[in-house]
């Protein structure tokens, strides 16, 4: 009942967060302050669709925050879901406290430069956000599905990059100075300290981000390898998130567009509901055969594309002398492309099968074997035997009988 209670009030001051940054957007005047303490030119850049941007960030943002928020609350009040539900619950709160100090505490210390209240609050914008992005994504990887770590050996290198995380947290918050030019100071900045100290705030977080993130990737794959049964079920959801999430995510802070970033908050909104079904129901879908598909089409579009652009090259650089190869060539890789796509995807396809949809290649495997026996079996007997051996490989049956209807006119 303490345990309900807490994630429940937890969920609470997450959605209070929300809410007040929100409004501070919406309504309270954020922009309006914002705006006002641009200079002309800078002004000139906030245009319609520059706006537009913003109010799609925050609602992205917001509609993240809510997911992990509301999927840490069903876990944290479920029965062996504890754990897990009270990290997502924290990287809600970190991940919701980020536009809260940018939004909420930024609209009064844009009215009130001179409020220190509002000018710490606002240091909760740049200096959680490693540790949100830790949070949301790499810690529930690394402790997925279980809520700990994959054994005593992960304790040190976790405790090395949690430590660069908070380093850099630390650094960014006693910064003296101008606070990401959104307030002129740092009530609680430090000056006593060189300058190269608190630029070490950046790289810092960098090394601190690099190594939790390869730690969350190597804790999926070491869970892989040594689980078993209802763990690599469950690990199998969030690896399907993680092959549809990734090339978004990564696409879009590289400037991919909004559409990027709606495929991006999409990718991110999979993580918790992965979560919840691998937790809870895992065993609804053909999750090898999803993550099979997704990873084989993924292959193959990187052949695909590594053998047009070089051979486009190649032909460039052949008919320069010759021709204007630029529209032959793209051509000409085009046909081979087409030409290709069919045996490069039954290739890679049954490459990939082997590795992570075994069951259904080797059912097709035995199938395939039984047809080719049909060709020469005469006996009867023998293949009534060979299909329902066949049967049970295939889908494994809690019972197998074969009957042949008679011919007619034949006697009972």
């Amino acid at each position: 009942m303490t345990r309900r209670i807490s994630a429940l009030i937890a969920w609470l001051v997450i959605t209070g967060m929300n809410v007040l940054w929100v409004w501070a957007i919406v309504g309270g005047g954020f922009l309006d302050a914002m705006f006002a303490s641009l200079s002309v030119e800078d002004q000139r850049l906030l245009t319609p669709g520059m706006l537009a941007i913003t109010y799609g960030a925050m609602t992205g943002i917001l509609v993240v925050t809510m997911a992990y928020a509301t999927v840490g609350l069903l876990l944290a009040v479920r029965p062996g879901g504890g754990r897990m539900g009270t990290i997502l619950l924290g990287g809600s709160a970190v991940f919701g406290a980020v536009p809260f100090g940018y939004a909420f505490a930024g609209t009064i210390a844009l009215r009130n430069p001179h409020d220190p209240v509002a000018n710490v609050l606002v240091l909760l914008g740049p200096a959680l956000v490693p540790l949100a992005y830790a949070l949301i994504l790499p810690i529930v990887a690394l402790t997925f599905p279980d809520g700990r770590l994959p054994s005593s050996a992960w304790r040190w290198p976790t405790r090395a990059a949690a430590g660069a995380l908070a380093a850099s947290t630390i650094l960014i918050v006693f910064t003296p100075g101008a606070i990401e030019n959104v307030v002129p100071w740092n009530p609680i900045g430090i000056d006593l300290l060189p300058a190269w100290v608190w630029a070490l705030a950046g790289p810092v977080g960098g090394i601190g981000t690099v190594l939790i993130s390869v730690l969350g990737v190597a804790a999926v794959a070491s869970r892989y390898r040594r689980g078993a049964g209802v763990e690599r079920q469950q690990l199998r959801w969030f690896v399907a998130a993680v092959l549809l999430a990734v090339v978004p995510i990564t696409v879009a802070p590289l400037g991919g567009g909004p559409l990027a970033f709606l495929l991006a908050v999409f990718g991110l909104l999979l993580f918790p509901v992965s979560v919840w079904i691998a937790v809870t129901r895992y065993r609804l879908y053909e999750i090898d055969r999803l993550i099979s598909r997704g990873l084989s089409w993924a292959v193959l579009s990187g052949v695909l594309l590594a053998i047009y652009a070089g051979v486009v090259l190649l032909l460039q650089t052949m008919l320069a002398g010759v021709i204007q190869g630029q529209t032959v060539s793209v051509a000409a890789s085009t046909l081979l492309a087409a030409a290709l796509f069919q045996p490069l995807r039954r290739r890679v396809q049954s490459l990939v099968d082997r590795r992570f949809d075994r069951a259904r290649y080797d059912g097709e495997r035995t199938a395939i074997d039984f047809s080719q026996r049909l060709r020469n079996e005469v006996d009867v007997d023998h293949l009534k035997v060979a299909l329902a051996t066949t049967a049970a490989g295939v889908v494994h049956p809690s019972g197998a009988s074969v009957w042949l209807r008679p011919a007619p006119g034949a006697p009972r």
